[in-house]
């Protein structure tokens, strides 16, 4: 039965076979022309669009490209014009450089000499070359502007441009040099003999390009060469379409004319029958296929019931690789599928449980790593509780398991408390790592003594020498003197700390210069700036957390918004403003998740208080001040042996303050003492707003010399240095002179 279907099976399907590649022969030969014509004509269309738009476009490019250069010539000029100073930053120029994206900046003075430069220009006379001297008329017409044709430059003989305009701030010329690289690759892009070879037409079709019947540009020199004549090979066809034959080769051609130029569109004819000819062999294979698969089908009907289960189990598979860990299959057509189905939920079961065991061990060790970090910064409040000339609270609270936020503060000694709140610019367990590296290291610099400034000059440094992951922080420290409330603060691009006044009854922002964020840049320096504050006062400093907390309508808490959560704090403690303002982001953000880490930090100066006394800086009311004194010091049972000298260095700072403060005019100085017994001890400070002095700076006189051989002053300074146990000056940014002098029982 089986030899009989199959002999009337393929007397059915023979007849039918042939026909089919018959048919398809005819077809497939007329389908072939006219997908070579279309082709062809196609890429002609395009060509010629192209061609048209290189003609009109080519005179256009240079254009574009001078004006472009003055453009970037005229920027840097209204550049220095708004801050002449960057002339004497090279790293700035060289930054403009970039930006503008050119080789060269150079700016001349009004003799035509090159004052600056990223190149190694400066001090070049521009009068010395013709190339440079075509910039001179710059220095007598300000709307002079130039951009020089492509010349060889002096310096290394590369082909180079320059382009200049006048300086606008004074007399001078302002000039940038770039290569011509893009602008004659541009041109060269543009040019008519490259429009050929951009054409690839089929496999091993081309293009070619003539003119006055000679051949500029062509797709393929071996068969139609540069220079070639296209009347000897038979190119031009009387309806612009034909069949030509090049070194024994048949093409297929088509030609039409643009702008008196020629295009040429040739595909071999081997390669336009070469898809029918394999579509025949394709149809006759599936004409074969097709037998086979109808025979097949027939004899495995049954085993198609088969591929059913099969696409429900993939189906299953894909949900479960795809992380849906719930789905359970239950094919059990045949006992296969059944063994099939209990295996897979079985091995299923046992990734769902390995994952989370996994889970449990990430969390554990992300707990762990948040315990390390919050051990790290001081959480035991009070954090002094013996000190009463200062209350100190803070909060960090990170926006994912462990944070890049911290603040620490610590005596460095027993009058010095430094305090720091700093933000890395991340999150997660990278930015945790890099604060903990910057906490330990700023604590260490404080710890042996520096100043604000040079603890982040050393930090940055250091950090940026270890810091592969191109990872910065900002960050606010402060060096309060508990004896005097000076209070000395270094700002690396942090958010400026709100201050407390007691006597003004108000909170104002503590606007400390600001510098570039630790590890962003090697050799950033550091300033600092002093501040007196006064017994009540307190400081805020927090993180942008705080200030960029969003509400669920995008909008920002802000500067105004934490002005506004100070508000009615003035008679709490630390601890209490810290909470205030915490509930207050909390409230704005509320149904919002954190988004970055929150930092606070508050610190109240209580101090002991001062005994003031405010006189007019001249000699008249010295001895005011010294009964002032006195009494202050029998008070505080100063010894009989040390009240005169400390009577004397009084004497000799008001004396320095009454002649040279304020002369010729006068002024006041406000005098403030404060006193302890057993072990005795005296702070006398000095305030002036006259004109700046240090007294610290001025050396001791060389008592060796004669008396008229030295120099005039400096014995009292000296005698004064002897005296007290410590002196320090400090010119406040509101225009203050403060001399603070010590004396202590023990020295």
């Amino acid at each position: 039965m089986h030899k009989l279907f199959h002999k009337w099976l393929f007397i059915c399907i023979f007849p039918a076979f042939c026909l089919t590649l018959a048919a398809s022969y005819l077809l497939q030969t007329r389908q072939a022309e006219e997908n070579a014509r279309h082709m062809l004509s196609t890429n002609l269309d395009d060509g010629g669009k192209y061609l048209r738009m290189v003609i009109t476009n080519a005179a256009h490019i240079r254009e574009i490209s001078d004006a472009g250069a003055l453009t970037k010539a005229r920027a840097f000029a209204a550049i220095i014009t708004q801050n002449p100073n960057i002339l004497n930053v090279p790293t700035i120029l060289h930054f403009l450089r970039k930006l503008l994206d050119v080789e060269e900046l150079n700016v001349a003075d009004d003799r035509g000499v090159i004052i600056a430069s990223t190149g190694p220009f400066a001090g070049y006379d521009m009068a010395s070359s013709p190339q440079s001297a075509a910039f001179l008329p710059a220095l007598r017409d300000l709307d002079f502007a130039l951009v020089q044709d492509i010349e060889e430059r002096g310096a290394d003989r590369m082909p180079f441009q320059y382009a200049g305009v006048a300086r606008r701030d004074c007399t001078g010329i302002v000039q940038i040099g770039y290569s011509p690289k893009r602008l004659t690759a541009a041109l060269r892009a543009a040019a008519v003999d490259q429009i050929a070879p951009r054409y690839h037409i089929g496999s091993n079709g081309f293009m070619a390009i003539s003119i006055y019947g000679a051949v500029i540009s062509t797709g393929n020199e071996a068969a139609v060469p540069l220079g070639a004549n296209v009347d000897a090979l038979g190119l031009i066809q009387p309806d612009g379409k034909g069949l030509v034959t090049i070194l024994g080769k048949q093409y297929i051609c088509q030609n039409i004319e643009v702008e008196g130029y020629t295009l040429f569109a040739l595909l071999p004819r081997s390669e336009v029958f070469f898809s029918r000819d394999s579509m025949l062999l394709y149809i006759a294979a599936c004409n074969v296929v097709l037998f086979a698969v109808i025979f097949w089908m027939v004899s495995h009907l049954v085993k198609r019931l088969v591929i059913n289960d099969v696409y429900r189990v993939n189906e299953d598979l894909q949900k479960i690789t795809s992380g849906n860990l719930d789905v359970v299959l239950n094919e059990r057509t045949t006992p296969e599928f059944g063994l099939l189905s209990d295996g897979i939920n079985k091995t299923v079961q046992s990734l769902k449980a390995a994952i989370s065991a996994a889970a449990g061990r990430i969390d554990a060790e992300l707990e762990f790593a948040r315990a390390i970090q919050c051990s790290s910064l001081p959480s035991v409040f009070p954090a002094y509780p013996e000190r009463e000339d200062f209350d100190i609270f803070a909060v960090m609270r990170a926006a994912k398991v462990v944070g890049g936020d911290f603040y620490d503060f610590y005596l460095r000694d027993k009058n010095q408390l430094v305090i720091v709140v700093a933000d890395v610019a991340d999150k997660g367990i990278g930015a945790a790592l890099f604060m903990m590296t910057a906490k330990t290291l700023i604590k260490s610099l404080a710890e042996s003594g520096l100043s604000p400034a040079e603890i982040f000059t050393q930090a940055n440094k250091r950090l940026t020498a270890q810091n592969d992951q191109d990872i910065f922080l900002t960050a606010f420290l402060a060096v309060l003197d508990l004896t005097t409330g000076r209070l000395v603060c270094a700002n690396a691009g942090h958010e400026h700390p709100l201050i407390f006044r007691r006597a003004e009854g108000r909170y104002a922002w503590l606007e400390a210069g600001h510098g570039l964020p630790l590890g962003a840049m090697p050799n950033s320096r550091y300033r600092e700036q002093t501040f007196q504050i006064a017994p009540g006062d307190r400081l805020l400093l927090y993180t942008d957390g705080v200030s960029e907390a969003e509400n669920s309508q995008g909008e920002r808490l802000g500067l105004s918004g934490i002005e506004s959560a100070v508000l009615g704090t003035e008679r709490m403690d630390a601890e209490q403003t810290v909470q205030a303002l915490l509930r207050r982001v909390d409230d704005f953000a509320s149904g919002v998740e954190q988004a970055d880490d929150i930092t606070i930090l508050a610190l109240e100066f209580t101090g002991l208080a001062w005994d003031e006394l405010l006189i007019t800086a001249d000699d008249a009311h010295l001895e005011t001040l010294l009964a002032f004194l006195e009494e202050k010091l029998k008070v505080a049972q100063c010894p009989a042996a040390t009240l005169p000298m400390l009577l004397v260095a009084a004497e000799e700072v008001f004396a320095n303050i009454a002649h040279y403060a304020y002369a010729p005019d006068q002024g006041t100085v406000l005098v403030r003492c404060r006193m302890r017994s057993g072990p005795f001890q005296a702070v006398m400070q000095f305030q002036d707003t006259g004109r700046p002095f240090n007294p610290l700076h001025q050396p001791d006189p060389d008592t060796s010399l004669p008396a008229e051989q030295r120099r005039e002053g400096g014995l009292g300074i000296a005698m004064m240095r002897k005296i007290m146990s410590r002196m320090e000056y400090a010119r406040t940014a509101d225009g203050k002179n403060i001399l603070t002098l010590w004396k202590q029982e023990d020295d």
